[in-house]
C-alpha cells in the first residue's frame, strides 16, 4: 500500500518545514509545500495529493477558506485546518465548509499523525486498519511508535484520553498513541487501578494528587469527573486510601 501522498499549505516558512519533518518520521509521501492559494491551484492541477493540510489564514488575496472550497467542490480531497485561531468568529466560518480536522498550533507528531489517519479514515468510508500499535507484556505495554515498540511500564501511566478511534497514553515519560477504545484498553491492564471518570478520560488510580466532586487532578492536570461515574471513582478511593 502506498504511503498517503500530502501537500501543506502554509505560509509560514518555519511551521510548513516541522510540519515535513513530523510527516517524514511518520512515514508520508510529502508534496513540496506551497504559501499561497494560487500555488496550490498549480499544484493541485499537476500533482494531485490524497489529502491537504491547509493554513486558514494565508498572507494572500484568498485564504484557506477559499481554497477549501475548490478542495471539495472540483478536486474532491480531504483537507485538515491548521491554525493558531481558536476564537468563535474563526471556528464557526471554518466548520461550515466541513473540514475533515482541525489542528490547533502548537501541534506534535502524534496530534498530526492521529488528525491525518481519522480524516483519510472518515473520506473514505473505511475503518482504520486493526494493525497492532500496543502489545502487552507482564507489567509494561509495547507501543509502536513510526519503526520500533517502546516500553511504557503499566504503574508510570498517569491518565489515557479518547479521541475517536485513539487513545493517548499519558505517563510519567512522555504521551504515545494507540488505535482502541476503553473497553479493549481495560481489558489489558488491572482493573484495580485503572477506571473511567468521563466520557473521555480513564485514570491510574495511584497517580491521584488531589480530587474533588467535579474534577480530579493528576501531575497538576484537571481531568473532569463526570456525574455518571463519580459514585464508582469514590468508591474506588476509599478502597485504596
Amino acid at each position: 500500500m502506498q504511503p498517503c501522498r500530502i501537500l501543506i499549505v502554509e505560509d509560514e516558512s518555519l511551521v510548513a518545514m516541522d510540519m515535513e519533518r513530523m510527516l517524514m518520521g511518520l512515514g508520508y509521501d510529502i508534496i513540496p509545500n506551497v504559501n499561497s492559494y494560487h500555488d496550490a491551484i498549480e499544484v493541485l492541477n499537476t500533482n494531485k495529493p490524497d489529502l491537504v493540510l491547509l493554513d486558514i489564514n494565508l498572507n494572500d488575496t484568498k485564504t484557506g477558506i477559499d481554497l477549501s472550497k475548490q478542495l471539495q467542490q472540483q478536486y474532491h480531497l480531504p483537507f485538515i485546518y491548521i491554525t493558531s485561531h481558536s476564537d468563535k468568529a474563526t471556528m464557526d466560518e471554518a466548520l461550515v465548509t466541513k473540514p475533515h480536522g482541525y489542528l490547533l498550533k502548537p501541534f506534535d507528531a502524534d496530534d498530526l499523525y492521529a488528525a491525518i489517519e481519522v480524516a483519510m479514515s472518515n473520506f473514505s468510508g473505511q475503518p482504520i486498519h486493526n494493525e497492532d500499535d500496543a502489545l502487552l507484556c507482564k507489567d509494561a505495554l509495547f507501543i509502536k511508535t513510526d519503526k520500533n515498540f517502546v516500553r511504557v511500564e503499566i504503574n508510570d501511566i498517569c491518565w489515557i484520553e479518547s479521541e475517536h478511534n485513539y487513545l493517548y497514553i499519558i505517563s510519567q515519560k512522555g504521551k504515545h498513541i494507540i488505535r482502541s477504545n476503553f473497553k479493549d484498553f481495560q481489558q489489558n491492564v488491572p482493573a484495580s487501578k485503572f477506571i473511567q471518570v468521563h466520557k473521555s478520560y480513564m485514570i491510574n488510580l495511584n497517580k491521584v494528587d488531589a480530587f474533588s466532586h467535579t474534577d480530579i487532578t493528576i501531575n497538576g492536570k484537571e481531568i473532569p469527573l463526570s456525574r455518571m461515574y463519580k459514585d464508582e471513582f469514590f468508591a474506588c478511593m476509599k478502597r485504596i486510601l
